[in-house]
This record gives C-alpha cells, sequence and structure tokens, in this order.
C-alpha cells in the first residue's frame, strides 16, 4: 500500500512539474513574440506565437483525454490518444481517440475540435434535408441533435458538443446499446 501511495505522489508531482514546465514555456514564447513583435520582427514573432499555440493545444489534447468514459461492464479500454496539428496543417486543431472492445466487438470514439474544418459539419448538422438525403437519422444524445447512420454491419454516431467538437462513435451495428450507452456518458464539459 505504502508502495502504490509513494507511485501516486511522484506521478502527480512529476504530472505538476510538467505542466509548470509547460507553462514556463508557453510564457517564454509569448513574452519571445512579443519582444519581436516590438522590434518589427514579424516573421519571429508569428513563429513564436505559433509555437506557443501548439504548446496549448498540446496541454488542451492531454486534458480532453479526460473526456473519455471508461469502459463499460465486460467491456476494455485502451488508453486514450491526442493528436495536435499546427495552424498550418489544415488551419491546426486537436483530435483524440478511444479504443473499447470485447470478445466480439470493437467500439472507437473520436474528438476533433479547435479547427476550421468542423464549420462544415456543423452546417451539415442544422441541416435535416442534408442528412437524411446522406442516409442518416436523427437522434439525440446528452440532449443534443446527433447523426446515426447504419452502413451494413457498421454504426456511426456524428454530434457537435456545446464546445463545438465533433464527436464520432463507429462500431458494429450488434453493439448499438453499448455505442449509445457510450456516447450518453462522454464528459462534455471537459472539451
Amino acid at each position: 500500500m505504502k508502495t502504490h501511495y509513494k507511485t501516486l505522489v511522484v506521478s502527480l508531482l512529476s504530472g505538476c512539474l510538467s505542466f509548470q514546465a509547460l507553462a514556463s514555456d508557453i510564457d517564454e514564447a509569448i513574452e519571445s513574440a512579443t519582444k519581436h513583435y516590438k522590434a518589427g520582427e514579424l516573421s519571429q514573432a508569428i513563429a513564436q506565437l505559433d509555437y506557443a499555440s501548439t504548446l496549448i493545444r498540446q496541454e488542451k489534447g492531454e486534458q480532453v483525454k479526460n473526456a473519455f468514459p471508461p469502459a463499460p461492464s465486460g467491456w476494455q479500454a485502451e488508453d486514450a490518444s491526442s493528436e495536435v496539428a499546427g495552424a498550418a496543417m489544415f488551419g491546426g486543431g486537436i483530435t483524440a481517440s478511444r479504443n473499447y472492445y470485447n470478445d466480439d466487438h470493437r467500439i472507437e470514439i473520436q474528438l476533433m475540435m479547435d479547427s476550421p474544418m468542423l464549420q462544415a459539419f456543423s452546417m451539415m448538422l442544422s441541416n435535416p434535408s442534408m442528412i437524411a438525403m446522406s442516409g442518416g437519422k436523427l437522434i439525440k444524445i446528452q440532449g443534443i441533435q446527433a447523426v446515426q447512420k447504419v452502413d451494413g454491419d457498421n454504426l456511426e454516431i456524428q454530434l457537435l458538443s456545446p464546445t463545438g467538437a465533433m464527436i464520432t462513435l463507429r462500431g458494429d451495428n450488434a453493439a448499438q446499446s453499448t455505442i449509445l450507452k457510450l456516447a450518453n456518458a462522454i464528459d462534455l464539459k471537459k472539451l
């Protein structure tokens, strides 16, 4: 028990130290950008601000992994992962995913946020005619309008969180009840 406690304390302290180091790097990049800007060195200022925004996205990407629900009873879950794209790549953004599985089925939850590419999905989601033409049907997840599509044995559910994050769940249609359970268990406040 003492060893477990010590391990927990050490990991919490190292997490705090890495957060402080990241915050320090962000502060330094912003300060450097300000100095370059005041000196008329606009390219260097932009580079430093891009660096700071990438570090902030990395921090947010780590926090977003906490939005994924735990594995339902009888299922297992892989560790969540996240990736950050800078503004030069598709306008920037954060993606995160987590896979759930049991002996018979596999479900993937993907999150995408802070990307200008999400505007197109937002427009589609607000147009029920486009949803119907694409073979989808409207459902509610956590009180939010979502699109459910069935393609053979595959089921996909997509929705936008109140903060503008796109959430996509994919899996076997036979696991529909578990997919819906996971969709309703995502912690939208952490997005």
